[in-house]
């Protein structure tokens, strides 16, 4: 992003700029994701979106296949995966990284940052988080 970064919570809840700031200058980029000491960081339009660890109840990797095209025909399908991230609010947020060693990396550093975050998916999970 040029210029000045906008940060915009994806909860709503807003923290102080210079301490966000000054964690997405330190954190680590994992497949275009940012993963800073107390907030992960995703590119949304024209802005960055951070979410704080301490609002993240459940992860998990999600893939997808996406039809990829070169010219006028279809070239086949591609693997799109996403940590799908569930926070206290109830809310799901779903952050394109890429491939799946991106996503397992990923996932690794959410349990590290917050131990209490509840990783994988299982049907159970959904019921009891959503």
């Amino acid at each position: 992003m040029k210029g000045r970064t906008k940060f915009v919570s994806a909860s709503g809840k807003e923290q102080d700029e210079r301490a966000v700031r000054l964690d997405y200058n330190t954190s680590r980029t994992v497949g275009g994701v940012r993963y800073g000491k107390y907030f992960v960081f995703y590119p949304g339009i024209r802005k960055c979106i951070y979410v704080d660890y301490n609002d993240i109840v459940w992860a998990y990797r999600c893939m997808k296949d996406v039809r990829k095209k070169l010219s006028r025909e279809a070239a086949g399908f591609d693997e799109v995966h996403t940590i799908m991230l569930v926070t206290k609010e109830r809310e799901r947020i779903g952050i394109p990284v890429g491939d799946k060693e991106n996503a397992v990396e990923g996932l690794k550093l959410l349990e590290e940052k917050n131990s209490f975050i509840d990783i994988g998916y299982a049907k159970e999970k959904e019921e009891k988080y959503l």
